[in-house]
């Protein structure tokens, strides 16, 4: 699905390892039903990635990295407040539900390994971060370019954004944005059929084989409940005042945010600030993936984290830790100047075919409907600000 957003500047360096790399990444923000989590992952001695993975997602190819379990992990808050993380999939640590970051609170990260080794981030001090004062949106009939679908260009929706830089300080800022798309396809039986409690299948519904079906047979199952499939948008943008103090900026263009079909969407937007270290690291990652490709350039190579092995600070850790501030606009995004969408056409969009609706027959006259199962990537909860009915 990311293939879909390659939006303003998207940042693509690929490099080639030769060692085991140890990767962590995490932002603690203010945003108080943002989940707040650290993902510590570790390449193997042969990994190839894209530097962007381990930047603002360090999710990559299961054979390229894989999860660190069983470590101890905990942010220190002001250093003295200790806040545990609970490992809530392999590789991913969640801070207490009750937690809430502040803007002028310093955040640490501490990390035990499995194994004994000690690992700790910089002392990262949450900045504030100006307030969105305007925005546009613009229909682009040009928009991006996908080879998922038949190498065809999609209109987008386009955002700008209008805020006021704080004078006489200096301020550095990053943005990222998210889109809530309606789905309606839940699940997929290849060669089988979808049953949910039976004896056979999850609760949550699972695809059961069955042997008298060809075994390209497709059946797609409609969703039980509303279901959200959620898709970041996967550039990095970063911006500094050292020549702009105190201007107003206007127009800044945000998200390209792809019209997959005709249904409303919601668009999050955020502008956060960013940490000095956090800015100069971004901007390494910038710098590599302008390169010319000329001989005069510096080959891209691992980019050192402000994360460290406490007895062995020579190690090159990879990915960051720090703390933004945030500030958002979430819009619900009308489709209806668009032309050439269709309603209810995401799973179309994202598959390259229609839904197969199993039919009814003499093997079961009442087909169910799927669970729209939390994941990543999709949520049975409303996004906060949708507003039905639009």
């Amino acid at each position: 699905m990311t293939l879909f957003f390659s939006c303003v500047d998207t940042y693509d360096v690929r490099i080639s390892g030769s060692k085991k790399y140890l990767i962590v990444e995490g932002t603690i923000t203010n945003v108080s039903d943002e989940r707040q989590r650290v993902k510590i992952f570790e390449t193997d001695d042969q990994s190839e990635y894209v530097s962007t993975q381990f930047s603002k997602t360090i999710f990559s190819p299961d054979s390229e990295a894989l999860p660190i379990q069983g470590a101890e992990v905990k942010i220190l808050e002001n250093g003295s407040t200790s806040w545990n993380l609970t490992e809530t999939e392999p590789g991913i640590y969640d801070m207490p539900q009750t937690f809430f970051a502040n803007v002028g609170h310093t955040y640490q990260l501490q990390i035990k390994m499995p194994d004994g080794r000690n690992y700790e981030s910089s002392v990262e001090e949450m900045l504030p971060v100006a307030d969105i004062e305007n925005f546009e949106v613009r229909l682009n009939l040009e928009g991006i370019q996908t080879p998922r679908l038949y190498n065809i260009r999609i209109p987008t929706q386009d955002f700008y954004l209008d805020f006021k830089d704080p004078a006489g300080e200096q301020n550095f800022y990053s943005w990222s944005w998210t889109d809530y798309e309606i789905q309606k396809i839940c699940h997929t039986c290849k060669q089988g059929r979808y049953y949910t409690e039976d004896g056979t299948a999850s609760s949550e519904g699972d695809c059961v084989i069955d042997s008298n079906l060809h075994p390209n047979t497709l059946y797609d199952y409609e969703c039980s409940g509303f279901c959200w499939e959620i898709f970041p948008g996967e550039d990095i943008q970063i911006f500094s005042d050292v020549f702009t103090d105190g201007q107003l900026q206007t127009k800044k263009p945000i998200a390209q945010v792809p019209a997959l079909q005709k249904n409303t969407s919601l668009v999050v937007i955020q502008q956060k600030s960013l940490t000095p270290g956090a800015f100069r690291y971004l901007k390494l990652i910038e710098d590599q993936s302008v390169n010319s490709g000329s001989l005069a350039d510096t080959p891209p190579a691992p980019i050192k984290s402000n994360v460290l092995n406490i007895n062995k600070p020579e190690e090159l850790v990879l990915g960051y830790f720090t703390a933004s501030g945030v500030k958002e606009l979430r819009h619900m995004l009308s489709r209806a100047d668009v032309p050439g969408v269709l309603p209810d056409h995401l799973f179309a969009a994202l598959n390259n075919r229609d839904p197969i609706l199993e039919p009814e027959s003499e093997v079961r006259t009442f087909i169910p409907l799927a669970v729209c199962r939390a994941s990543e990537n999709r949520t049975p909860i409303a996004p906060r600000n949708w507003q039905f009915g639009q």
